[in-house]
């Protein structure tokens, strides 16, 4: 366990003191019963090796897992079963990416249960292709990296309240925030592929600025885990309609990234283990944090200082509220039956 104090000095956590800290969180669970956690993006990647890690050291956690199609969770469900037959898992299917599968995600949870412990948001997408849009009207990856999850933590507040330590994880790009357009937060006129990934930073940061505010018993971390041999680039595929040059540029950039993914990245067993660490040691405490790949408190930051001191946090929170209402009023006026 950290100091709080001393915790803020450490530049790097090394991969042994995470272990440490896990196998202590592994066996105080045996006293720790009852733990309920909820991941999205749990499915591959860097929340299907924390969720595999948590399963693996925590004696019963029950955790529910959103994802887009129970059919391919199948064989994961067998694994996380086998690795500990006390866990209770909940495959929740749902299109991360509308707000009201979202929404559904979360009515099942909690007509069923009192409190949640620990929420976990990891999915993403990568936006090369050129901005792509729900049905609902907002723009694909922005709503996958930012509103999405910023209304499953908004539909869940009421159960965190009730946890004794409730803890909420984001993993984005924490410690690389950056300059955005307060006139076009949404990117309505404004759109390109950095530009999201700027305003999701940036917002996601701004919003757990302004709830740690709101909710004094609760720890919002947002985690940077640098290169991760994930296969968000992976599944990255030109669009049929693509220039040739495209294509070749979508194919070259995988294999760019995979290589160098492998030769300086983190491993997704040893980035599950830091995410998992990052969600249950001590050393952060309440409030907001930004964590870098090594599990380091990032440094503080120019922009988001300016933006913080000018009230973005609140007026960041009132614009996602807007655009939450926004979607909602759109689907009430939706006739039944109607796509």
């Amino acid at each position: 366990m950290f100091d709080r104090g001393q915790f803020l000095n450490v530049l790097m956590v090394k991969a042994t003191t995470i272990r440490e800290s896990n196998l202590r969180f592994a066996r105080e669970s045996k006293q720790n019963e009852g733990l309920v956690c909820v991941f999205a993006g749990a499915t591959s990647g860097i929340g299907g090796s924390t969720l595999e890690t948590l399963v693996r050291i925590h004696s019963k956690p029950t955790c529910y897992v959103i994802g887009r199609s129970q059919h391919r969770f199948t064989s994961q469900r067998a694994s996380l079963a086998n690795a500990n037959p006390g866990c209770k898992i909940v495959f929740l299917e749902a299109r991360f990416s509308l707000l009201s599968d979202v929404d559904a995600a979360c009515k099942r949870i909690t007509v069923v249960e009192e409190k949640i412990d620990y929420l976990f948001m990891s999915p993403g997408v990568i936006p090369l292709n050129g901005p792509e849009y729900t049905e609902e009207g907002l723009e694909l990856c922005f709503a996958i990296t930012y509103y999405s999850r910023m209304r499953l933590l908004f539909n869940l507040l009421p159960l965190l309240r009730q946890s004794s330590h409730p803890r909420i994880l984001s993993v984005l790009n924490g410690g690389k925030e950056v300059s955005i357009r307060g006139d076009d937060l949404e990117l309505q006129r404004n759109w390109s592929p950095f530009a999201v990934v700027r305003h999701s930073t940036t917002m996601t940061s701004l919003t757990f600025e302004y709830l740690a505010q709101q909710e004094k018993d609760m720890t919002f971390v947002h985690v940077n885990p640098g290169w991760v041999p994930t296969d968000n680039f992976a599944r990255l595929t030109a669009p049929v309609e693509s220039s040739m040059a495209w294509k070749v540029f979508v194919g070259a950039l995988k294999s760019v990234v995979a290589i160098l993914a492998h030769l300086f990245g983190t491993s997704l067993e040893e980035s599950g283990e830091r995410q998992l660490f990052h969600l249950t040691n001590d050393g952060f405490g309440l409030g907001a944090w930004r964590v870098g790949y090594l599990s380091d408190p990032a440094p503080s930051n120019r922009v988001l200082a300016e933006y913080i001191e000018k009230g973005w946090p609140e007026k960041v929170w009132d614009h996602t509220i807007h655009v939450f209402d926004r979607v909602s009023a759109a689907e009430f006026r939706q006739l039944p039956g109607e796509n």
